[in-house]
């Protein structure tokens, strides 16, 4: 496992408001059985901060977007899951991710360790075009930022 940079739902939401408009692509790691607090600790950080609800979906969406990712004008924000191993899936996003850098999207890819570690050796063209790799926390209840 990697060390990487941790950040929580508020901090990353601040950062992508103030790079409004740019283009980026992270990739988010949680913790096993994490998935389902981070998305709402990123979706309430939206709304609070943004003022929109964000789309959160799974990356085999992509497959059903054949025009390119659907985005809210008023929120080029999108969360994408990548929640199971699928060489298919993980060469579309190898062999796609010009594509999805000129969406001037800005994707949260949210994944585990295992999954993490995997992605990255697999697709070396996405991880060379990721903006970060940060491993994310759900926020604390109290505000206490992550150590």
């Amino acid at each position: 496992m990697s060390d990487f940079s941790t950040i929580t739902a508020f901090r990353l939401i601040r950062r992508l408001a103030l790079g409004e408009k740019s283009t980026a692509m992270y990739l988010l790691i949680h913790e096993d059985g994490d998935q389902p607090v981070v998305e709402a600790d990123l979706q309430a950080e939206a709304e609070v901060q943004l003022g929109s609800r964000l789309p959160i979906g799974s990356v085999s969406d992509l497959r059903s977007e054949p025009g390119g990712l659907r985005l809210n004008d008023k929120n080029p924000i999108r969360v994408l899951r990548i929640d199971h191993w699928s060489p298919e899936l993980v060469g579309l996003l190898d062999t796609h991710v010009i594509r999805l850098e000129r969406s001037q999207a800005q994707l949260l890819f949210l994944t585990t360790d295992v999954l993490s570690e995997q992605l990255l050796v697999a697709a070396p063209n996405f991880r060379s075009r990721l903006t970060e790799v940060l491993r994310i926390l759900p926020d604390s209840p109290t505000g206490d930022a992550p150590n």
